[in-house]
This record gives C-alpha cells, structure tokens and sequence, in this order.
C-alpha cells in the first residue's frame, strides 16, 4: 500500500498542536496539523497514490486501523477512501468537513468493499455527542437548510446482494479516473455476501452535500451501495442535501431513526433491489426545490433484474412541500407524485404518514403495457400498504377527498403529442388499488384530523400555507392508535426486527429518538 500523505501547515516547532503537549493522532511525518488559534487543530485528509487512510509510520510500520478523535477538525481534501481492510474509527464529537471542489475536485468520504468504519456517536446516561459531517464553515452549528451543494457526502460499500448485470457496479458520480476498482459494490461472480458487515454508522448529522461530480451528477447526503445487514446504520440525518437524503443502490441493511431534511431532490431514493427493512423514518420538503418524498426503484441492468427490491418501511412521517407552492414554480421532480414506485419495485408500506405533498397526487404505482413493473409486485403480493394515513396529500386535498383522487397513473405520449393513461390494467387500476388501500387499514383524513401533534407554515399566497417553520411531529389524532406488526420485515441481522409500537408515524411511545441533541433539524428550531 502506497503512503497516504495528508499535507497541511502550521505546526509548531515542537510538532505539537497549539503549543500543547498531546501529540496529534498521526505520526507527523504523515499527518501534519494545521494550529488554528481559538478553536480545535485542523488535519487535512487526502487520498495519495491511492493509499486510503492508511500510512506507513516513522518504523516504516503499515499503519490501517486509524482513528479520528474529536480534538481536531477532519478536512476531506477530494477524495478520502477507506481502503479494504483498512478501518477508520471516529470519536464521538468528532467534526468532518468536506472542502469545497467539484466534479473530480470534490471532497467524499468513501468506504469501499472490505473497508470498514466505526462512527458511533455517544449516547450515555442521557448525554448524546454526534459526529458531524459537514461543510467547511459548519464547526457544529449547520450553516442553515438553504445552503446545499458545498460538498460531496458520504458513501458506504460493499458486497451484499444487489441486481445489476453484472453482479458489480460502480457507485454513480465518482470518475473512473479517480476510483477505479474502489468505487464497485456488489460481488464478484454474484457470490454475494447478505450479511456483510461495513461497521457502524449510528448519531451521525451529515450536512450540506450534493456538489456536482462526474457527468453533472450529484452524491446524496448518505450513499448506500451493496451494504449487509451485519451492519448498525441508524440515528443518522441528511441536512440540506442538493440531491437526495438517502439512496440505497441494493443491499440488506436494515435502518431505523434515518432523518431526511430538506433534500433538493428525493427524501429517500431506493434502487437495485434494495431489501432491508426500516423503521421510524422522517422526511420533511423545503418549499423551492424537491424532488419525491420517495422515489422507489426496482432494477436497472435490467429493470427485471431480481432480487426484486423488497424492502420494508414502517412508522415514517413524510412531510411535504404544503399547498402554498404548485408544480409550475417548483424546481425538480417536485413531488410529482408524492410517493413513486416503479421498475419491479415493492417496498411495503405500513403504520405510515404522508402528509403536506400538495402539488400533484400522492401515489404512483407503475403500470407499464406488456411489462414487467411495480404495479405487478402489487397483484402478486410483494407490495404492500397496510394502516397508512394520508393527511393534507393533492392540490384539492379536501374533506371529500378519496383515494382514488389521491391515485397518479402511469402514462405514456400518444402520437399527436398527448398524455394518456397505458399500462396492462388501464384506468381501472384508479379504483382496484384505491379498494385495495381502504381494506387495508389505510385512510385519507379529514382536514381536522391532523396526525402530527403542531405544524407552523410561513405565510403564503392563501395564508399560512408556505413551506414549513416549525413542527411537533408526535402522533396526534388518528395516529395515536392502529398500527400493527408487518407480516414481513427487514432481512436478518442488525435491525432486522420490527420495534412494537402502537402508534402511527415516527414519533411516539416506544420510539427513541433523543433528538434535542444529536440532529441539527431540532436544533434549527425546525422540530419542537
């Protein structure tokens, strides 16, 4: 392995940080400090010659175990890998900051097939540290939910089960040039491992992401590619992403307490057979720029490609855009519809919320004509949407509203340029999957029964109906009761059983958020 050599200035001339006898957590030789007067000491991170994280030391020792500890500021100068069978440990409290540099000059933290780290923020006796991944600027306090874009993010691989043909692929933005072999997922001769193991990923707040890489595409706030569920990924935010929150590429990790705030693109974005299960999910929509609450695929290389993606979610709270805003001022996909599921997808649904997605319907299931498609995962069963509440979904939303005016079906341009309904079932696919929600314990809402305990807009056009101020997502109303156990979840391993909770949504008796202090969207006054 080459020398990974992190280049910074400023030491001073006993080699010590501030003047201080503590000696930095690297040799010198190979990571050098930056003394930065007032606050923490700053090490810049590159990736030289490939080396990953790792060094060689003063005895000419292979250093591969490295760990980042919180009286220093982690810079990521481009990008950083954890190499196979090298492990990055970071404190708890431990500030990571991604320089600013696009394209292949972006900054990404990349743990690769048979890399493994271990970010675990504290929780002991009530006193919760995160770590933080984040902006330059950002030393703990975010830099605020408009301001998207200044990094890359974080991206955890491996080689559990995923779809595509053949059975390994590389992570999407990262040049071939900068990445090679590092940036693949998936395995080798589809000898897949389920219960791969990339380590623990738990009170993480990841902020500020989404810099354009390769060919102008984006990485989201967390990546995540052919990941098993030996796994411990929960307790982790996306803050102001200029793409998606979450996007999972395959795997089996199964997530709980996963926080989606202000994503410039989908919430939580779901391809190439994804199957884990996931409990207590929150998403909630900024009012310029967003894409779907979630965007749910199947298959790529082909789109028929199994396993088929049959992850499960169970007690999310999806909070949209709200009425204030339509399809015609919003950039992106503008949840348009709220929730799409297509390509073979069939993530289940249950004791779920939807709620604030104003602008077009509330749900797709694809139908396509003579293909295979999510719409078919629905008639064999794979799919599910039991106990869900829909509350304050479509631009008429009313107290007449029903499913069926809730329903986007698939459509395809005719010949003279028109929009019409296609697929193997047709229209009469608006009324069967419309029965089939109310016999499954799902209900549309009256506009008095509002499952979250407070919702504060700004004030729009029409009133207080711009995008959202503050909020008490506690179950309120009909999401106090009703919700059961899945007759499936998750996939084995870490997580991979369902939490027992009466309650509908992500928040309530028997869910353990603890996020006062550990979630930048509570600490922005956003969640009170």
């Amino acid at each position: 392995m080459a020398t990974a050599l992190v280049f910074a200035t400023g030491c001073d001339s006993n080699g010590g940080m501030n003047g201080d006898d503590d000696d930095p957590p690297f040799s010198v030789e190979a990571y050098d400090t930056t003394a930065v007067d007032g606050g923490p000491d700053v090490i810049t991170v590159s990736d030289v010659n490939e080396g990953g994280i790792g060094y060689f030391d003063a005895e000419g020792n292979e250093v591969s175990d490295i760990t980042w500890t919180s009286n220093y500021v982690y810079q990521l100068d481009n990008f950083v890998f954890v190499n196979d069978g090298q492990t990055l440990t970071i404190e708890p409290g431990t500030v990571v900051q991604g320089l600013p540099g696009s394209g292949g000059d972006a900054a990404a933290l990349i743990v690769t097939r048979g890399g493994t780290i271990q970010a675990d923020g504290e929780q002991d006796d009530g006193t919760i540290n995160p770590i933080i991944f984040t902006a330059e600027g950002d030393n703990g306090d975010g830099l605020g939910r408009d301001v998207k874009g200044r990094w890359g993010g974080v991206i955890l691989l491996g080689d559990a089960p995923i779809n595509s043909d053949p059975p390994t692929t590389q992570i999407e933005g990262i040049p071939d040039e900068v990445g090679g072999a590092r940036i693949r997922y998936g395995a080798e001769n589809g000898d897949f491992d389920p219960n791969h193991d990339v380590g623990t990923f738990r009170y993480v707040s990841i902020r500020h992401t989404g810099t354009s890489l390769a060919g102008g595409d984006e990485i989201q706030g967390l990546t995540i590619g052919g990941v098993g569920n030996g796994s411990t990924v929960e307790y982790v935010e996306s803050y102001a992403s200029d793409d998606d929150g979450f996007e999972w590429f395959g795997g089996t990790v199964n997530t709980k307490y996963l926080i989606s705030a202000y994503a410039s693109d989908d919430s939580y974005d779901i391809d190439e057979g994804f199957q884990g299960g996931n409990q207590f999910w929150l998403a909630v929509h900024g009012a310029n720029e967003a894409g779907r609450i979630g965007e749910h695929d199947g298959g790529t290389s082909p789109e028929t490609a199994q396993p088929y993606a049959t992850s499960d979610v169970s007690n999310a709270t999806y909070i949209g855009i709200g009425p204030d805003v339509t399809r015609e001022n919003l950039s992106g996909d503008g949840e348009d519809p709220f929730l799409l599921q297509r390509d073979n997808n069939a993530t289940s649904y249950y004791n779920t919320v939807f709620m604030g997605g104003r602008t077009n319907a509330g749900l797709q299931i694809e139908d396509l004509d003579g293909s295979e498609d999510a719409a078919n995962r629905w008639d064999d069963g794979d799919l599910q949407h039991q106990n869900n509440l829909w509350f304050n979904i479509g631009p008429a939303f009313a107290d007449t509203t029903e499913f069926e005016d809730l329903i986007q079906l698939t459509t395809t341009e005719n010949d003279d340029g028109v929009d019409v309904v296609s697929g193997d079932r047709g229209e009469a696919m608006r009324g069967n999957l419309a029965d089939y929600l109310r016999t499954n314990g799902n209900q549309v809402l009256n506009t008095d029964q509002r499952p979250i305990a407070s919702i504060t807009r700004a004030q729009g056009e029409r009133g207080s109906d711009g995008p959202v101020q503050s909020f008490d997502p506690a179950a309120a109303g009909p999401a106090t009761s009703g919700a059961s156990q899945p007759p499936q979840f998750g996939s084995g391993g870490e997580n991979g059983s369902w939490t027992q909770v009466s309650f509908r949504g992500a928040f309530g008796p028997g869910a353990e958020w603890n996020l006062s202090e550990w979630a930048l969207i509570a600490q922005d006054g956003t969640i009170q």
